[in-house]
């Protein structure tokens, strides 16, 4: 079953990466048992290290984990995640870059890695989410997902692509060799209910959306972030981007 985290900022440490600003998360989700801090994240020349990890403490299990925010929002456009790690091996733990509009809290697109506690559930999620009223009541969110199973190593790198536009976003992620992409996943949703209107931040998260009993660590590498705007959408509190649709490339 895919869960869906959703935070509130601490503004206690902020940094520049890929060119854009970021805030982390500092604080305890009580409804997850996550402690989110800027403790389980490294920023080295080439990439940002995201841990996830389970401690013994006097009182039991202690549930660390990471977690970032864009400072300003997007606009209509292409993402990308190059991420280094095995995603195919997360059973309790789940690695996510998503969009999220997070002052209105009405959209949520998502790209989630785990097993959900269960070693025989597919590791690759997609899904967006619509909040019509309370996250709390069930009929007052739809979602649409797409789970998807991958394979792949401790060293692998993968490339992981949101296209949004006015009327669709695709879903895309790759496995990269020898600087050659190889296809792992495509989706497409274009139900208009599902495409968000609202200026999206960009967040990244390595955390425990099922807590294991045992002492884990996890480990997660993003080498690199990219976002192309969409051509005549740059944000401007509106969105006038064009209704045509650029075509995806395979």
């Amino acid at each position: 079953m895919v869960l869906f985290l959703i935070l509130f900022v601490l503004n206690t440490y902020n940094f520049e990466f890929f060119g854009y600003r970021w805030k982390t998360f500092e604080n305890y989700d009580e409804r997850s048992k996550n402690q989110f801090t800027s403790q389980m994240l490294e920023k080295t020349r080439r990439a940002l290290i995201f841990r996830a990890e389970v401690k013994s403490t006097d009182t039991g299990l202690v549930y660390l984990s990471s977690g970032i925010i864009s400072e300003k929002p997007f606009s209509y456009g292409t993402f990308i995640f190059t991420v280094e790690g095995d995603l195919s091996n997360l059973k309790d733990a789940c690695f996510a870059p998503f969009l999220y509009d997070f002052q209105a809290g009405t959209f949520e697109v998502d790209m989630e890695f785990s097993k959900w506690g269960n070693p025989l559930y597919p590791s690759g999620n997609y899904g967006i989410i619509r909040q019509f009223g309370n996250w709390k009541k069930p009929d007052s969110v739809k979602r649409v997902i797409e789970r998807f199973p991958i394979k792949l190593r401790k060293k692998s790198i993968t490339r992981h692509y949101i296209y949004w536009y006015p009327d669709s976003v695709v879903f895309k992620s790759c496995e990269v060799k020898k600087d050659k992409e190889k296809p792992i996943k495509k989706w497409v949703v274009t139900d208009k209910i599902f495409i968000p209107n609202k200026p999206m931040y960009v967040e990244i998260y390595l955390w425990w959306p099922k807590r294991p009993k045992n002492l884990v660590h996890h480990e997660i590498k993003v080498i690199d972030f990219k976002y192309i705007p969409l051509r005549g959408a740059s944000y401007k509190g509106l969105f006038p981007g064009p209704s045509k649709v650029p075509q995806v490339s395979h």
